[in-house]
């Protein structure tokens, strides 16, 4: 385990030193699609929803966004009829330290900052903590901190059976597999563009898995240091890894993986 410590965190200082304050977010009536508009340009994992004074009233993900398409939700309605209501959040004078317990408890990969009259004020994310341990010697090798035997992915099942897998089981993102070698990678936002791409008709999802997934991958030895992992997501800008020996995929480590090990 290392400690906040380790990357010159204060785990009393507020966790507004070091959100963003700065955030994307919709407003409750704005349609859904300018959700789709805004996550694919920022490529946020996630949108808080505000009233027109900026109080925050929901939480938006990719995800809930690609559920919506699965249950054939009308993209021009507005955003209140599909948000999470209720989203957990911080107040702005929580500590770094609280949030963290907090991320590990809840399980969700960002919090909505707000102030006491639940104005939104930023947005606090797992990345905010581990990019900070890039050059932490955590001793301890990928293998013991990554996700073993994955979901994974053929490159000849149909983008609809992919995007059904994810929201499914939640994951972002899906290796893909053929022959038992690591050909590519799908991620949600892979999934959200070409459904835009498409004017989001259902008949676009017959479609191979091959037509979108990604043959540039993102990989990482098993046997090496956590801290390398961290430099190359914050290098590349991804928040998983694929873990690899020789083609064969052997797992995926993710900033959740990582944040498990701070204390």
């Amino acid at each position: 385990m290392s400690k906040l410590e380790d990357a010159n965190l204060n785990r009393n200082s507020k966790i507004t030193s070091i959100a963003n304050l700065n955030p994307t977010f919709c407003y409750e009536n704005e349609k859904i699609s300018s959700a789709v508009d805004k996550i694919l340009t920022t490529k946020h994992r996630r949108l808080p929803i505000t009233s027109k004074k900026k109080i925050l009233v929901g939480i938006i993900t990719i995800t809930d966004i690609l559920d919506a398409f699965l249950r054939e939700e009308d993209f021009s309605k507005k955003l209140s009829n599909i948000m999470i209501r209720e989203p957990i959040f911080c107040y702005e004078d929580d500590t770094i330290g609280f949030v963290l317990q907090k991320f590990k408890l809840s399980r969700r990969g960002g919090f909505p900052i707000v102030d006491r009259k639940m104005k939104l004020l930023g947005m606090v994310s797992e990345r905010d903590y581990v990019w900070r341990f890039s050059n932490v010697k955590f001793g301890v090798k990928v293998e013991e901190v990554m996700s073993k035997k994955p979901i994974v992915a053929s490159p000849h099942i149909s983008i609809f059976d992919c995007l059904r897998t994810m929201v499914n089981v939640r994951y972002r993102r899906l290796p893909v597999v053929e022959k038992g070698k690591l050909v590519g990678i799908v991620t949600s936002v892979d999934t959200l563009s070409y459904l835009k791409n498409n004017k989001f008709e259902r008949e676009s999802l017959d479609e191979e898995l091959n037509l979108i997934y990604k043959t540039e991958v993102f990989t990482i030895d098993k046997n090496e240091e956590i801290s390398t992992a961290i430099k190359i997501m914050k290098e590349r800008d991804v928040g998983g890894l694929l873990v690899v020996d020789d083609s064969e995929l052997k797992g995926i480590l993710t900033e959740r993986d990582i944040l498990e090990r701070i204390e």
